[in-house]
């Protein structure tokens, strides 16, 4: 079969009959995964490797050489992660604002979206965010929506669209799209670079943009739908250089009419095949053919954006709309005073300190400008257009706003990373895994937008998760020697000595490796003593310790002031140490833990509490949450004479 020219291979033959009944089956567990929860995930594990075998052996049918395959079916399986463990459910905030869209007219028919706010536990709002991503999203979810209710004839009561199939469709609707464009990106940027610089390029725009979190953490929002509508736009784009004809402008239109219904002011995308076609006209010869041509570009965006007009014109009566100036007023954009320098280094949503990966790629471009002028002057007019609109918005620091920049910026990442190529496989997935820890370090450190992620902090945190990621493949085969590496690496090693004392009031490594410490909160002073409260009912250590004999614990302690007495109950290993009572001062309280149920390698701490005061309550100021009590110290004693 190899040696037959493809032209003589069936379009459908047993491979790739078994590699679309994989990938159904990989979406059918995707779907059931939202009611199955994690124990699903070893199927859905199973599922994406077979459907990587198969994509291996499928395209060698078609007389695809291994060296051909490899970056196909290797970006492949580099995806089966994202799909077994993203997220499946709508978070209370813009996902449900895109979603109410698509409920409404699934249901109700209309854009009256109060009844779907209340259905989707939010309180009526406006609704200002564009339709691209729900039209997108509709259907996969239309096919979900005609399986519920195929269900009903088996006695499934009526759907209401809030339904965890529905919002788990939404989600995997993105990631669907997402994939389609990681693969499209891959092939376009063999323009410029070979397959493997195409191929490493595509992982670490990736995981190195927010592309990564927009398909992994939260797909229910626009950006993963807007990145595969600007890849789009950068096929188009190459289409329409390769031959300037009427149809090809179309296609370049659509584009980047799509790209617009997704988010609105990547509209500006419109100017990078709109540069192509008046480039092509000051040059003199066949201006009619490009007048023509730009003609259909402006007329194909017009007709495909032709949704997001009708529904500014029927919900505010005005078919063009600033949309979240209609938010917030005229404070939603401050073009005085642009922040262009924050936009891009700001430690609080800068794009190039979140994603420094980024920064390379734009003096990538500027390398690319030797070598292709023409693309980098059609498309810097485009990012360098984002970049402001991006600066004089309030909220600046969302730097998901440029995930529709990061095609564009894509081949200057290739170029800047072909001289790494050659260097082999080992190197470029080193950089790409580093790439990947600072991308979850800033997530880390950034749990709502504009939080601070200074760049030593980053990196820091990075470290922090290789050293985990290491400790946790050595622990399983020498639990010892990954403890004494964790110990060389945060120069804070445990029972070392006879006795480790860790301070709970600095800042001890014990709190985030191996694993982050729970329900503990930020330092604090108590009476005069740094401290951390217990944030709920227990709290959990994870002490890496190389000593397996009997331990003694002593915890420095102190409840908070409540009428009945508080009872502490420690466990070590799941193991039961010891119940104590709390005094409202502080006190040390000695446990002994047996021998047998400590154990080299990774040890847990669990600190159980029988009441939980809020205190706020209790004392009338601070924190409303609950905090049974305040941790100073933990002490751990070689106990040799302990018994089993």
């Amino acid at each position: 079969m190899g040696d037959r020219p493809l032209r003589q291979v069936p379009a459908l033959t047993f491979r790739t009959a078994l590699l679309a009944g994989l990938f159904i089956l990989l979406l059918a567990l995707d779907l059931l995964r939202a009611y199955a929860g994690p124990s699903l995930s070893p199927a859905q594990w199973a599922a994406g490797a077979a459907l990587v075998a198969t994509l291996w052996s499928a395209l060698g049918e078609r007389g695809r050489r291994a060296r051909e395959r490899l970056p196909w079916v290797a970006l492949a399986g580099l995806l089966v992660p994202t799909w077994v463990d993203h997220a499946r459910r709508l978070d209370l905030g813009d996902s449900i604002h895109y979603y109410t869209y698509l409920r409404s007219m699934l249901f109700d028919h209309d854009l009256d979206l109060g009844n779907d706010y209340t259905l989707l536990g939010w309180y009526p709002q406006l609704n200002v965010l564009p339709v691209g991503a729900p039209i997108l999203w509709s259907p996969l979810v239309v096919l979900v929506h005609l399986g519920r209710e195929a269900a009903r004839v088996f006695g499934a009561g009526a759907p209401t669209g809030t339904e965890p199939v529905y919002q788990a469709a939404v989600c995997q609707a993105t990631l669907l799209y997402g994939t389609a464009g990681l693969f499209l990106l891959m092939h376009a940027l063999r323009r410029w670079v070979s397959p493997a610089a195409a191929f490493w390029t595509t992982v670490i725009a990736w995981v190195g943009s927010p592309v990564r979190f927009y398909l992994s953490v939260l797909p229910g929002l626009a950006h993963g739908v807007e990145f595969f509508a600007a890849v789009l736009v950068l096929r188009a784009y190459q289409a329409l250089r390769d031959r300037p004809d009427r149809r090809r402008a179309l296609a370049a239109g659509a584009a980047c009419g799509l790209v617009f219904l997704a988010r609105s002011q990547d509209g500006v995308l419109l100017a990078l095949p709109a540069i192509e076609l008046a480039r092509r006209w000051l040059a003199g010869p066949q201006r009619r053919r490009y007048a023509l041509a730009a003609v259909a570009l402006a007329a194909a965006f017009a007709v495909v954006a032709l949704p997001q007009i009708a529904v500014w014109q029927a919900m505010f009566g005005t078919p063009l709309l600033v949309p979240h100036e209609r938010l917030h007023g005229a404070d939603f954009l401050h073009r005085e005073h642009p922040q262009l320098l924050a936009t891009l280094v700001s430690p609080r949503g800068g794009l190039f300190t979140s994603y420094p990966m980024m920064l390379v790629a734009a003096l990538g471009l500027v390398a690319l400008a030797f070598r292709d002028p023409r693309y980098v002057l059609a498309a810097a007019p485009v990012l360098l257009a984002g970049w402001y609109v991006n600066s004089v918005v309030f909220d600046w620091y969302q730097v998901r706003r440029f995930t529709g920049a990061v095609p564009l910026l894509a081949p200057g990442l290739a170029v800047a990373l072909a001289p790494v190529t050659p260097a082999g496989v080992p190197v470029c997935a080193l950089l790409a895994l580093l790439v990947l820890r600072y991308d979850v370090a800033v997530d880390a450190l950034r749990s709502t937008p504009g939080d601070p992620a200074p760049v030593r902090a980053v990196v820091a945190q990075a470290a922090d998760g290789l050293a985990a990621g290491a400790y946790g493949l050595t622990a399983r085969v020498a639990p010892r020697a990954a403890t004494h590496l964790l110990a060389a690496y945060t120069g804070q090693p445990l029972l070392e000595d006879e006795v480790t004392t860790v301070d709970l009031g600095a800042d001890p490594s014990l709190l985030r490796l191996p694993l982050p410490a729970r329900h503990l909160s930020a330092p604090s002073v108590e009476d005069g003593v740094a401290c951390r409260w217990v944030s709920g009912r227990e709290a959990r250590l994870f002490l890496p310790v190389a000593w397996d004999g009997a331990v003694i614990v002593t915890l420095r302690a102190r409840a908070l002031e409540t009428p009945e007495p508080q009872l502490m109950t420690v466990s070590w290993n799941d193991a039961e140490v010891g119940r104590v009572e709390l005094r409202p001062q502080w006190a040390d309280y000695r446990l002994h833990v047996p021998r047998r149920a400590v154990r080299a390698g990774t040890n847990v701490l669990l600190l159980r509490f029988d009441r939980g005061p809020i205190y706020h309550r209790v004392r009338g100021e601070g924190p409303r949450e609950v905090r049974p009590a305040a941790l100073s110290a933990i002490t751990l004693h070689r106990d040799r004479a302990g018994g089993r």
